[in-house]
């Protein structure tokens, strides 16, 4: 974020290298950008036009735009959001990302609080050797701000793009729309064409809301979460097909949510049944999918690994409800001495002792034992997102319900064995038709327009 005079600061540190040079760069990226079909929200962006006509743009509009001849800065005070583009000093043995960073080292002499993480390419498939996008945070006033960073270096010239937000409200969608509408729109003399990008919060709000949404249903017909950098690959190109459609386009996907909550309705005897219903559809897209995609490759390697047959029998023992199960008895178990503790903290050494003791008591469980365990990762799926969503009560009631599991074991005589019955309460009510969660969750229609987005289409981030 800028404070102060920034003008004459950052000029001070990269001199001035005119934007009028910066349109032919500009130009490439817009290419990469030309076969994409945006929403059409021409009407939320002004245009801008330089004094000398050399160079014009589109903005947000109601925002304020300050430009000099190395720097363009666009302000909206009302939400303290802002939009930055610089001309930096072009360096050819620097990499952009070494040249993102040279300049946040500079920035860094007037402001310490501002950082930046996870530096990626503009597409995954691409290296970091022409283009770089990063994660920014700044503290502003003691508040934090969190922003996204882009900087393109290309034909002899190197420039900055940034986007900032107070963290309550920051959406990185929504700057990646504004960032990719202010480049796209960016022409030489006045001849700027308003883009169809719709960067408005209430598209970013409920492309969010119902991403979080596919990625709990997804979770649970895998029968176990992700890893944040797993759930960060899918996530990003789920919305990245997702934002460059129209409002009525991404009403298809407003079903996420309400399956959210068909599924954390469902009874627990019919949990499994309904898990492996949709893990069945999953499996099926996968056969007629591109094999290459880095979601899908994902999605596969967790089906093949937790898909495997462990110990035989009716249920079957498989790698999926063994690991689930014995998370949950672990973190019973973790919850004995710390009452407070999170799912996250659950050790490896606890789950293993756990894995070991039901394979070794397999053969003499019970049906009802091994059904119990066959459930295990529908539950452990929805109690980890209702741990991580919820409020501060709810987490209680969570690790309260949890605990009992360890103590409900010992009174039944079958001590920390790992093979008891787990009466877990969880307080459900009837589930919804199966039958409609899977036409409405894994049809073709759903992957193909959402998840199955390919970077290599020329879509942006």
């Amino acid at each position: 974020m800028l404070e102060g005079n920034y003008f004459l600061t950052i000029n001070s540190i990269i001199g001035v290298v005119s934007i009028k040079k910066v349109i032919s760069i500009l130009l490439l990226v817009t290419l990469m950008l030309s076969n994409v079909t945006y929403a059409d929200a021409a009407k939320i962006w002004s245009k801008y036009v330089a004094d000398d006509k050399s160079y014009s743009f589109h903005y947000p509009s109601g925002w304020k735009v300050t430009a000099d001849d190395s720097m363009i800065v666009i302000e909206n005070a009302k939400s303290n959001e802002e939009l930055m583009m610089v001309m930096l000093p072009y360096e050819k043995q620097k990499t952009p990302k070494q040249l993102a960073s040279s300049f946040i080292s500079a920035v860094k002499s007037v402001n310490l609080n501002i950082k930046a993480s996870n530096w990626r390419g503009l597409f995954d498939s691409m290296a970091m050797d022409e283009e770089v996008v990063f994660d920014l945070s700044d503290k502003i006033d003691n508040k934090k701000h969190l922003g996204l960073g882009l900087v393109v270096k290309e034909m002899g010239q190197a420039i900055w793009f940034s986007y900032f937000a107070p963290s309550a409200d920051y959406y990185q969608i929504r700057g990646q729309s504004i960032i990719e509408g202010f480049i796209s729109s960016m022409a030489s003399g006045s001849t700027s064409i308003a883009p169809k990008v719709d960067y408005t919060i209430d598209v970013a709000k409920n492309i969010d809301k119902n991403a979080m949404g596919f990625m709990f249903v997804l979770e649970f017909a895998l029968g176990a979460p992700l890893t944040k950098s797993q759930e960060d690959t899918i996530l990003k190109e789920l919305k990245s097909g997702w934002r460059h459609l129209s409002k009525e386009e991404l009403k298809a996907y407003d079903e996420y949510p309400t399956l959210v909550k068909s599924i954390m309705k469902a009874k627990k005897k019919d949990m499994e049944k309904l898990r492996s219903t949709l893990e069945d559809s999953i499996k099926e897209w996968l056969d007629d999918t591109d094999q290459s995609d880095p979601g899908v490759k994902i999605i596969k390697t967790a089906l093949d690994k937790r898909g495997k047959v462990v110990k035989k029998g009716t249920p079957p023992l498989t790698e999926m409800s063994l690991q689930a199960y014995s998370e949950i008895i672990a973190y019973s178990k973790l919850l004995q001495k710390t009452p407070k503790a999170s799912p996250d903290k659950i050790s490896k050494k606890t789950v293993d002792s756990v894995k070991k003791q039901v394979k070794e008591l397999w053969k003499n469980l019970s049906k009802e034992d091994r059904e119990d365990i066959a459930t295990a990762p529908g539950l452990w799926v929805c109690l980890r997102s209702q741990y991580r969503f919820g409020t501060k009560d709810q987490k209680k009631e969570i690790r309260d319900s949890v605990k009992k599991i360890e103590q409900a074991k010992a009174e039944q005589g079958t001590g920390n064995d790992g093979g008891g019955k787990t009466n877990v309460a969880l307080n459900m009510a009837a589930h919804n038709s199966m039958l409609q969660i899977q036409q409405q969750t894994f049809n073709t229609y759903m992957w193909s327009r959402g998840f199955n987005y390919q970077p290599a289409t020329g879509k942006m981030w």
